[in-house]
This record gives structure tokens, C-alpha cells and sequence, in this order.
């Protein structure tokens, strides 16, 4: 009886060691994981201050992987060039494990062309958010999220002062689309572009569109589309009459982005009331 309980004591002193071990385990785990974070953090913001902000450009390596760094550069060479005074500022920054996330702002003056706009030699100033991934106490991966709607009204490509326009102003709808185009694909999809324009310009509603577009030296080009609409029903009367004359000339645009591996993203936007 005596060795049974002793076998049992045995058993529990294990089980209980074997608890402590996956607490200490998953404490441990839990530390690390903020720590690491805290560290990655600290990147972020001198990169910001150093690469950013100093335009000590060839110090990117100390805060980029080697495999990123040429994109980063690409990304940000234009706008450098055309704010040539921008300045970040975060307001916020949050970590979590590998990812760091960053609330910030940016102001310049824009001072030499930016994706075929001319300058303006306006003082803007663009809110945005940037989520962050990192590896080894190197930045891998970014994926920036500007208030692009903002950016486009401070330049004048969408109005912002409606005084002169006599449609109701708070109804005006913008149909903004974003493409990621291969070279190889551009010119067949600028002659589809250009068929689109020229039929909505036609339609009853529309009020003006703009068309702008970053290049650089990657194999992509990114375009964006704005159209303004009076309201959302001039929306959704232009959008039946566009289905209707692509039915009519055989055109599938899913179809037609697919084959020559065009991307797209859509948003609607409104003015704030």
C-alpha cells in the first residue's frame, strides 16, 4: 500500500513539473514575442528618421532585407523627387511579434512632376497607415495604405472647393479604380481605356475624369482612375449603359484582365457631410 502511494506521489510531483515546464514554456514564449516586437519597433522609427526623413539613403541596408530594398527605393524615389521637403511623422505605432504598424503623416511641397502631374507647388500634408513585416531585425515586406482620395483633392485632380459646381455637392460619388498593368500589357489595355472615357464622357451625370499613373523602372505600371458622378443614381445608370455597349462590341473587362493578368481594385467614394 505504502509503494502504491509513493508510485502515486511519483506520478503527481511529474504531472506538476510537467504544468511548470509548458507555464515557463508559454511565459517565455510570450516575453520573447514582446520583446521582439519592442525591438522591431525601434527599427520602423529610425528608419523613418534616418531613411525617411534624412534622406540618408544608402543607409537603407540597415533597416531593409538586401531582397526588398530595390523595391523600397522604386516605391519612394518618385515622391522624394517631387516633395523633395516631405517630412514623416507617426502618430502611432503598434507591435506584434514580426509586424509593426504605423499611423503617420507626410507634408511637402509639391515641387517637380509626380506621375505625369505637373507641379503645383502646393504644401500638402497626407495621413496614411503602413503595416511592416519583419525578419531577423530586417524589414521584408511593407504594405502602404495613403489616404489617396485626400492626396488627389489637395493636388486639384478631385475637386475639393465645389462652390463653382452646380450638381448637389453632397451627392457627387467618385468611381476610382486601381490597376497594377504589365508593360507587355499596356498597350492593349490604353485602347480599351481610352474607348471607356470617351463613351461615359456621353453619359448623363458624369461631371469630369482624371487618369494618373506611376512609372518606374519594374516591369508594372500603376494607373488610377477617377470618375465623378452628380449622384448614385448617375452612377448606376452609367454603370447599366457601360454593360450594355460591352455586351453590344463582345467585351468581358474580367475576362480581358485575366488574359493579360491585369489587375484591380475598386472603391466608391462620397464627400463627407
Amino acid at each position: 500500500m505504502f509503494e502504491k502511494c509513493n508510485v502515486m506521489g511519483h506520478k503527481s510531483k511529474l504531472l506538476l513539473i510537467m504544468v511548470l515546464v509548458a507555464i515557463f514554456h508559454n511565459s517565455c514564449a510570450e516575453k520573447n514575442k514582446y520583446m521582439e516586437a519592442l525591438k522591431n519597433k525601434e527599427i520602423v522609427k529610425e528608419m523613418y528618421e534616418i531613411v525617411l526623413n534624412q534622406k540618408q539613403i544608402d543607409n537603407v541596408n540597415l533597416f531593409l532585407d538586401d531582397d526588398y530594398i530595390e523595391e523600397f527605393n522604386n516605391t519612394n524615389k518618385l515622391l522624394f523627387t517631387a516633395f523633395p521637403d516631405i517630412t514623416f511623422t507617426i502618430k502611432e505605432i503598434f507591435g506584434d511579434g514580426n509586424k509593426v504598424v504605423t499611423i503617420y503623416d507626410w507634408s511637402g511641397t509639391h515641387q517637380k512632376k509626380y506621375n505625369n502631374i505637373t507641379p503645383t507647388n502646393k504644401k500638402i500634408t497626407v495621413e496614411g497607415i503602413s503595416i511592416y513585416e519583419l525578419k531577423n531585425g530586417k524589414i521584408i515586406d511593407n504594405k502602404a495604405h495613403p489616404n489617396k482620395l485626400s492626396f488627389l483633392q489637395q493636388l486639384g485632380l478631385v475637386p475639393k472647393d465645389f462652390n463653382n459646381i452646380k450638381s448637389n455637392l453632397e451627392e457627387e460619388i467618385y468611381f476610382i479604380d486601381e490597376f497594377e498593368i504589365p508593360k507587355k500589357s499596356f498597350v492593349a489595355f490604353k485602347e480599351k481605356l481610352d474607348y471607356n472615357r470617351a463613351f461615359i464622357k456621353n453619359i448623363e451625370g458624369f461631371i469630369e475624369d482624371n487618369v494618373i499613373a506611376k512609372k518606374n523602372n519594374s516591369t508594372t505600371i500603376y494607373l488610377t482612375t477617377i470618375a465623378v458622378w452628380q449622384n448614385q443614381e448617375s452612377l448606376d445608370n452609367a454603370k447599366k449603359m457601360v454593360q450594355a455597349e460591352y455586351k453590344r462590341i463582345g467585351f468581358n473587362p474580367s475576362e480581358f484582365n485575366k488574359i493579360l493578368n491585369i489587375k484591380m481594385t475598386r472603391g466608391i467614394y462620397s464627400r463627407i457631410k
